[in-house]
Protein backbone atom coordinates (compact mmCIF):
# COMPACT_ATOMS: atom_id res chain seq x y z
CA UNK A 1 0.00 0.00 0.00
CA UNK A 2 1.14 3.27 -0.98
CA UNK A 3 1.22 6.53 0.58
CA UNK A 4 -1.30 7.81 -1.73
CA UNK A 5 -3.49 5.14 -0.99
CA UNK A 6 -3.93 5.63 2.41
CA UNK A 7 -4.22 9.39 2.74
CA UNK A 8 -4.70 12.35 -0.04
CA UNK A 9 -0.89 13.50 -1.05
CA UNK A 10 1.09 15.00 -3.38
CA UNK A 11 3.99 16.62 -3.69
CA UNK A 12 4.99 18.41 -7.54
CA UNK A 13 8.52 19.51 -7.96
CA UNK A 14 9.94 22.22 -10.45
CA UNK A 15 13.32 23.27 -10.55
CA UNK A 16 14.02 27.02 -12.20
CA UNK A 17 17.52 28.09 -12.06
CA UNK A 18 19.16 27.61 -9.36
CA UNK A 19 15.74 27.14 -6.87
CA UNK A 20 14.13 23.91 -6.32
CA UNK A 21 10.25 23.81 -5.16
CA UNK A 22 8.46 21.07 -3.48
CA UNK A 23 4.98 21.46 -3.69
CA UNK A 24 3.22 19.41 -1.56
CA UNK A 25 -0.78 18.98 -1.16
CA UNK A 26 -3.14 17.03 0.95
CA UNK A 27 -1.88 16.04 4.50
CA UNK A 28 1.57 15.46 5.95
CA UNK A 29 1.49 12.46 8.45
CA UNK A 30 3.50 9.95 9.08
CA UNK A 31 2.28 7.35 6.10
CA UNK A 32 3.52 10.86 3.41
CA UNK A 33 6.91 11.92 4.86
CA UNK A 34 8.86 9.41 3.01
CA UNK A 35 7.02 10.37 -0.36
CA UNK A 36 7.34 13.92 0.78
CA UNK A 37 11.70 13.44 1.47
CA UNK A 38 11.90 11.23 -1.74
CA UNK A 39 10.38 13.93 -3.74
CA UNK A 40 12.69 16.73 -2.11
CA UNK A 41 15.88 15.10 -1.88
CA UNK A 42 16.67 15.40 -5.76
CA UNK A 43 16.63 19.25 -4.94
CA UNK A 44 19.11 18.97 -1.78
CA UNK A 45 21.54 16.64 -3.24
CA UNK A 46 21.36 18.48 -7.04
CA UNK A 47 25.00 20.16 -6.77
CA UNK A 48 23.61 23.43 -9.31
CA UNK A 49 20.54 24.00 -7.02
CA UNK A 50 21.24 26.89 -4.26
CA UNK A 51 17.60 27.49 -2.69
CA UNK A 52 15.28 24.44 -1.72
CA UNK A 53 11.66 25.77 -0.96
CA UNK A 54 8.60 24.00 0.25
CA UNK A 55 5.18 25.13 -0.87
CA UNK A 56 2.48 24.25 1.13
CA UNK A 57 -0.45 26.20 0.12
CA UNK A 58 -2.08 23.00 -0.39
CA UNK A 59 -1.55 21.40 2.67
CA UNK A 60 -4.45 20.70 4.84
CA UNK A 61 -2.80 18.96 8.29
CA UNK A 62 0.46 18.31 9.86
CA UNK A 63 1.41 15.69 11.95
CA UNK A 64 4.42 15.34 14.34
CA UNK A 65 5.47 13.40 11.52
CA UNK A 66 5.24 16.10 9.15
CA UNK A 67 6.92 18.21 11.24
CA UNK A 68 9.98 15.54 11.76
CA UNK A 69 10.29 15.46 7.75
CA UNK A 70 10.45 19.53 7.43
CA UNK A 71 13.36 19.85 10.09
CA UNK A 72 15.19 16.51 8.55
CA UNK A 73 14.93 18.49 5.07
CA UNK A 74 15.62 21.45 6.34
CA UNK A 75 19.29 20.21 8.45
CA UNK A 76 19.89 18.05 5.15
CA UNK A 77 19.43 21.23 2.99
CA UNK A 78 22.47 22.85 5.51
CA UNK A 79 24.36 20.46 5.51
CA UNK A 80 24.71 20.69 1.94
CA UNK A 81 25.00 24.24 1.39
CA UNK A 82 21.49 25.73 0.70
CA UNK A 83 19.12 28.24 1.61
CA UNK A 84 15.82 26.60 2.95
CA UNK A 85 12.69 28.34 2.84
CA UNK A 86 8.59 27.34 4.04
CA UNK A 87 5.99 29.59 2.07
CA UNK A 88 2.21 29.99 1.44
CA UNK A 89 1.18 27.88 4.79
CA UNK A 90 -2.32 27.98 5.14
CA UNK A 91 -3.19 28.94 9.20
CA UNK A 92 -3.88 25.55 11.13
CA UNK A 93 -0.50 24.23 9.04
CA UNK A 94 1.57 27.64 10.60
CA UNK A 95 -0.29 26.99 14.09
CA UNK A 96 1.31 23.97 14.49
CA UNK A 97 4.24 25.27 12.92
CA UNK A 98 4.21 28.27 15.43
CA UNK A 99 3.43 26.25 18.47
CA UNK A 100 6.36 23.83 18.31
CA UNK A 101 8.73 26.99 17.47
CA UNK A 102 9.44 25.88 13.25
CA UNK A 103 8.97 29.29 12.04
CA UNK A 104 11.99 30.83 14.23
CA UNK A 105 14.14 27.65 13.93
CA UNK A 106 17.69 28.18 13.13
CA UNK A 107 19.24 24.66 11.34
CA UNK A 108 22.76 26.10 11.68
CA UNK A 109 22.61 26.88 15.17
CA UNK A 110 21.17 23.24 15.88
CA UNK A 111 23.65 21.96 13.37
CA UNK A 112 26.14 22.75 14.74
CA UNK A 113 25.42 22.11 18.20
CA UNK A 114 24.78 18.68 17.78
CA UNK A 115 26.03 17.26 14.38
CA UNK A 116 29.43 19.23 13.62
CA UNK A 117 32.03 17.11 14.90
CA UNK A 118 33.86 19.17 18.06
CA UNK A 119 37.92 18.93 18.83
CA UNK A 120 38.12 15.93 21.71
CA UNK A 121 34.32 14.99 21.26
CA UNK A 122 34.27 11.37 20.32
CA UNK A 123 31.92 10.11 17.97
CA UNK A 124 31.98 6.64 18.92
Amino acid sequence: MTASETSPFDVRTQRTGTRFVASCRGEMDVTTCELFFAAVLPGITDHTVDRVSVDLAEVTFMSASGLRSLLLVLCAAHYNGKSFDLHRTQPQVRRVLDLFGFTTFKAGLVWDATMSPKEGRSLA
